[in-house]
């Protein structure tokens, strides 16, 4: 079972930890399960792929979070699904922070998850 830390951060986006390795699959679910998401999930899942080339960008650059590209038209229609993530290596394991769009709310992704059968922790 996959254990995945939920929470909120500045500005009520809701953000979720999970092991890099889980995460793109996890990606992919949500995109079918609430339909939405285009070039920022496709994006995204390239960047944990490619996870220790970001990862260094990322420090290189200072920055604390990575923004995947996102479709004007998606931005419109409310289609997106990723905000922005960060990467994060704890004890030689590999972590990914997603944070969503504000258009996902805390209780309908809390609902998918415990249906997927994921052990959620609330941060």
């Amino acid at each position: 079972m996959i254990k995945i830390l939920v929470g909120t951060i500045v500005g009520e986006y809701v953000a979720i930890e999970v092991k890099a390795e889980g995460a793109v699959e996890l990606l992919n679910i949500l995109r079918k399960t609430l339909n939405k998401g285009g070039n920022d999930v496709d994006d995204t899942i390239r960047m944990i792929q490619h996870f220790d080339v970001f990862y260094n960008i990322m420090h290189k650059k200072f920055k604390e979070y990575l923004t995947p590209r996102k479709d004007v038209g998606d931005l419109i229609k409310g289609n997106v699904l990723v905000d922005r993530i960060k990467l994060i290596k704890k004890d030689s394991e590999k972590y990914v922070v997603i944070v969503f769009d504000k258009s996902i709310s805390k209780e309908k992704l809390l609902n998918i998850l415990s249906s997927l059968g994921y052990e959620i922790v609330n941060v």
